[in-house]
């Protein structure tokens, strides 16, 4: 039996799967993968061990699936954005930086008083921030090591580096350019008006490349065959593809991040407050309401109150019934790292308000849930006003969404149903996808989706009663982040401590854009 081999690395850990004709994936393989933080507000990826545990996985499911049958192309899904260099060889110079980071602030204003904020987002459809549009740790590594810059052959992202390891080709996908800050995602092509004026070689830019193109083939050691691979594309690019996103339509992807993605085929509306990018599919795009961190804000809480009790993760579903809508009083904003959409601020931080003396764990839990739930309800409403979307229902994926309890806090904040998909490997589902439809197992990306589909599991519904509770509650939490901006633009320091490693492993696995 022929399979197709989709492998999705995602900045809690590494997903590798194999797709047979009728859409099942089989043996599924999982590595977690360790964040490194080496000074505050910095933060990187170990690149050859994200590639030796990439290819452990790979050539572990490939032989599994040898036992019945062939591999008939090998397709790639990673996490966006990050910033990779890398010599003619191939081998980084320097370990990957990832869109969490934040030391390009300096080379962040720079690009927008050289170029223009205007000018950037009728070009890129995105502002320019620092980490999360690579141009700006592109500028980084330029000034703070022009050596090591010199020796740079090709500036890229993680699937740059991944798919040269496969095939010996520099490439990036049409949907991780989008993120750069200095690609048309109209033209679909690298921009000279941007990365002329920031003083950027084009020779060190890779090769812009269709999702669905054949790039090269991949021969393992012990097999007597080549493969083709398949491009591929960032992540949630391929968790829409895999539940055959529409147009006017939108999802949730809950991982580290917790993001609604709307497909549009009309790229004149798309948000400055979004992050914004180019389908797989050409000439649509997807807009990404984008919460950076409400998985790790449930992380932290777990490792750091519930795990040394001896807890198992099944207490995150059973502790926010412990307390009561509205947490006693307490709320939480889920901003542990600066937040992206909507208030865009690096300086942000996570703040618990409201505690007293009465407030127990349960309370402070429910509370991180519920200020996560509001974050999602200040997106949905910029998706209702700018896109015209008002969605009764949404479809949830991620190892998130799989957390009942959260998923009706949410469905009372949102006023939405809420689908939980049975599907979680979106990532793996839909680098197959695309690849069986490059090589025939499908005559397009809808027909795929449309014969795999993806069935949903539990439905969390708006329970009567709650809507002016959690409506008065919300706009309580609408009133916090304005008047803390002040106090965070004071209090954060980018002071230089001592790095850390950090396991961000195995709580919700990463669905992020």
């Amino acid at each position: 039996m022929s399979h197709i081999i989709g492998i999705d690395i995602g900045t809690s850990g590494i997903k590798v799967g194999a797709m047979n004709k009728e859409g099942a994936l089989e043996f599924l393989e999982f590595q977690p993968l360790s964040l490194v933080y080496p000074l505050m507000g910095w933060v990187e990826i170990d690149l050859e061990d994200t590639w030796n545990k990439t290819k452990t996985l790979l050539l572990k499911v490939w032989e599994q699936v040898d036992t019945i049958g062939s591999v008939d192309a090998i397709s790639l899904s990673t996490f966006c954005n990050s910033s990779v260099f890398l010599n003619e060889k191939g081998d980084p110079l320097y370990p990957g930086i990832v869109y969490l980071d934040q030391r390009s602030r300096d080379e962040s204003e720079l690009i927008k008083e050289t170029v223009g904020k205007e000018l950037l987002f009728n070009i890129t459809k995105n502002r320019i921030e620092p980490g999360m549009y690579t141009v700006t740790t592109h500028l980084w590594f330029k000034n703070h090591y022009p050596d090591l810059y010199q020796q740079t052959y090709k500036w890229g992202n993680l699937s740059t580096f991944i798919l040269h390891k496969l095939t010996g080709n520099f490439l990036m996908d049409w949907t991780q350019c989008s993120y750069t800050g200095i690609f048309d995602i109209e033209k679909y092509n690298w921009s000279p008006e941007i990365y002329e004026k920031v003083g950027i070689d084009a020779r060190k830019l890779p090769e812009v490349v269709d999702p669905s193109s054949v790039i090269g083939n991949f021969l393992p050691d012990f097999s007597s065959y080549s493969i083709p691979v398949i491009a591929g594309a960032a992540d949630t690019a391929c968790s829409a593809a895999a539940l055959g996103l529409g147009v006017n339509e939108m999802f949730e992807s809950v991982g580290t991040s917790n993001v609604l993605t709307v497909c549009t085929d009309q790229p004149d509306c798309l948000d400055k407050r979004f992050l914004n990018r180019c389908h797989v599919m050409k000439n649509r795009w997807l807009s990404h309401g984008a919460m950076s961190f409400p998985g790790l804000a449930i992380q932290w809480f777990y490792e750091q109150f519930l795990k040394p009790e001896g807890h198992s993760k099944r207490i995150l579903e059973d502790l926010p019934k412990q307390s009561i809508a509205g947490a006693n009083g307490v709320f939480f904003l889920p901003y542990m790292q600066g937040e992206r959409v909507p208030i865009w601020d690096t300086n942000a931080r996570g703040v618990f308000v409201g505690i007293h003396l009465n407030t127990v764990k349960a309370d402070m839990y429910r509370a991180i849930l519920e200020g996560c739930s509001y974050g999602l309800r200040q997106i949905n409403e910029i998706i209702e006003e700018c896109y015209k979307l008002q969605a009764e229902s949404m479809s949830s994926i991620g190892g998130g969404s799989k957390n009942r309890e959260w998923a009706q806090i949410k469905a009372n904040v949102l006023e939405k149903k809420i689908k939980i998909k049975a599907i979680s490997e979106t990532g793996v589902l839909g680098a197959c996808i695309i690849a069986g439809t490059a090589i025939g197992y499908f005559s397009s990306l809808e027909e795929a989706a449309t014969a795999i589909g993806n069935g949903t599991i539990y439905t969390a519904k708006p329970e009567v009663g709650m809507r002016e509770t959690y409506s008065q509650l919300y706009h309580i939490f609408n009133e916090l982040y304005p008047s803390l901006k002040t106090f965070f633009a004071i209090s954060t320091g980018q002071s230089a401590k001592g790095g850390v490693q950090v396991e961000t492993n195995h709580i919700y696995n990463e669905v992020t854009t």
